[in-house]
């Protein structure tokens, strides 16, 4: 099928910093990649996957020192190639794209700068584009601002901009990364059938091997800036040889087994060839921790609770629309329990978890904590709610205040419920909260944007339990994690639950998180429940096709 090799690299090295103390991002890279064949880059953040792709675009820094080869059809690779022959799509549409330029106008652009066409040529070429990355709606998409558009769309948005050259290499950096499982597989999808309309040949970026197999022919692993094992992408998943590769897969939620903790990458490592996966749950064990759970009074109840809000039908008009938001809401929480909330975007899962929180109040309906009606709570009551209901959001560098150490930020809530009566105690109570969630005390000197995505949401985690929570609501916090770092942040909750008796809501667009951590999960659509159960139950039978969907879209 795949014959010459379209582009080669030849000991590509790339580093940052001053010579004597420079930082190593790509350590003698080489690799071929054939002509119409998927290549699939997998690692964690900081292995050098995005680097690679900023060399061969280009679009490094001037202080990055750079050596190696890059050739195109076995010639030296020309930079004027770079945008036609070969074009990217990045990894944050949201951020990728102009937000003071409709989407039309950004895709328009990119035709010019390839296509010399007069204005009405080039606008047909643009909804032309659009509908071949299967935007149904080329006009309206066209008009549509990026913040108007769902992930998806914005993704297939950058995708019409990287073909308005028509490339013969697509490099896609992480294009399904926080996307929901069924828009993430019309990505997926999408790109395969513009490989094969376009006879496109596309380098495919992602730390999710599950990914990986469901697009790639081939897979190169890289490790700390070097490749450690590359093959056929079947085989490799099957029979991988590094322990590095068979520590991304042991960390992959599966919903074949459920098991009493997930493994994680250090472990493989430290254990290599004598490595042994966590033994399963018994169902036993299953059975008889929920019928202990569900003999309780509920912590939370919902009753036929739902959010409607106005909004403008164009950003210039006064005319309005109403928006259903949640829709007839009815939910049970009983304490102790892992209650799992799943859907796509915009299935009213967030929104739900901030009604949950009592950071949003319901239009319609009622919301019970501890069998006290919400809006019927006394002041004091409702403050001692406040601090016994948290919510842990998605985005941790977002939720974190960039000019506050991290030691302030655990300290404020204190301040805040007069937790702990002096400066010492907070902090001793601080280093004791970090080194509860895997951190060391010295983090607390330390600001947001020194720290990785996995401690950032440690330390988000550390100040939700610093008012000694009973409910958490967690909102993805894990759907733009490396799987390493997914499966220790999942491990903590569950201890986290064990030492100190938590409750979680815990929303996600992914099935096999469900799995491995709830006792119960409800299935969201457009605001309106679609199926409620254990997630075995929902596993095994899908109540409903849209649920077969969701379980058909999970990658292993």
């Amino acid at each position: 099928m795949f014959t010459s090799p379209l582009l080669g690299v030849r000991n590509l090295r790339v580093a940052f910093g001053p010579s004597k103390r420079s930082l190593e991002a790509l350590k003698g890279l080489s690799f071929d990649l054939l002509e119409g064949e998927v290549l699939g880059i997998v690692g964690e953040s900081g292995s050098g996957k995005s680097t690679l792709a900023l060399a061969l675009m280009g679009l490094l820094p001037p202080e990055a020192q750079i050596s190696g080869e890059v050739l195109w059809e076995g010639q030296p690779f020309s930079a004027r190639l770079r945008g036609r022959a070969m074009a990217m799509v990045f990894q944050e549409p949201a951020t990728a794209l102009h937000p003071l330029f409709r989407c039309g106008q950004q895709v328009e652009e990119a035709v010019r700068w390839h296509h010399r066409l007069g204005t009405q040529q080039a606008r047909r070429h643009v909804w032309s584009l659009l509908e071949r990355v299967q935007l149904t709606e080329p006009e309206r998409i066209y008009r549509a601002y990026p913040h108007e558009l769902s992930g998806g769309q914005r993704q297939r948005v950058l995708l019409a901009i990287a073909l308005a050259g028509h490339p013969r290499l697509l490099i896609a950096d992480e294009p399904t990364t926080a996307l929901d499982t069924v828009t993430q597989q019309g990505i997926l999808n999408l790109l395969q059938e513009l490989r094969r309309q376009e006879q496109l040949s596309v380098l495919f970026i992602s730390h999710d091997l599950s990914v990986i197999a469901r697009i790639a022919d081939r897979v190169l692993v890289l490790h700390q800036g070097e490749a450690v094992e590359t093959g056929n992408a079947q085989r490799l998943l099957q029979q991988p040889a590094h322990p590095y590769t068979r520590g991304l897969l042991a960390c992959r939620p599966s919903i074949q087994q459920r098991l009493e903790r997930l493994p994680s990458l250090q472990e493989v490592l430290r254990a290599a060839d004598a490595y042994r996966p966590p033994p399963p749950v018994r169902a036993e064990e299953v059975a008889r921790r929920r019928r202990r759970l569900y003999a309780q009074t509920p912590l939370v109840h919902l009753r036929q609770a739902g959010v409607r809000y106005s909004v403008r039908r164009y950003f210039w008009s006064a005319a309005h629309q109403e928006v259903v938001a949640l829709a007839d809401i009815g939910l049970e929480v009983f304490p102790g329990e892992i209650f799992g909330l799943v859907g796509e975007s915009g299935s009213g899962k967030s929104t739900l978890g901030r009604v949950i929180a009592g950071l949003q109040k319901p239009t319609v309906g009622e919301v019970h904590y501890r069998s006290v009606l919400l809006n019927a709570m006394p002041p004091e009551i409702r403050r001692q709610m406040r601090r016994e209901v948290q919510m842990v959001f998605q985005d941790p560098y977002r939720s974190l205040n960039p000019r506050m150490t991290v030691g302030e930020a655990l300290r404020e809530p204190m301040y805040v419920y007069r937790l702990h009566a002096t400066e010492r105690q907070r902090q001793r109570a601080v280093a004791e909260l970090l080194e509860r969630v895997g951190l060391s005390a010295g983090v607390a000197q330390r600001y947001p944007h020194e720290l990785s995505g996995g401690q950032r949401q440690r330390v988000c985690l550390a100040r939700a339990l610093s008012v000694q929570p009973r409910l958490l609501v967690c909102d993805e916090i894990t759907s733009a994690l490396d799987v390493s770092v997914q499966a220790d942040i999942l491990n903590l909750l569950l201890d986290l639950q064990r030492d100190f008796g938590l409750t979680y809501v815990f929303i996600s667009h992914d099935l096999s998180l469900i799995y491995q951590l709830c006792d119960r999960a409800m299935v969201l659509r457009q605001g309106g429940i679609e199926a409620v159960g254990t997630p075995e139950q929902l596993l095994a039978n899908p109540p409903t096709p849209y649920v077969r969907r969701l379980v058909e879209a999970i990658g292993g």
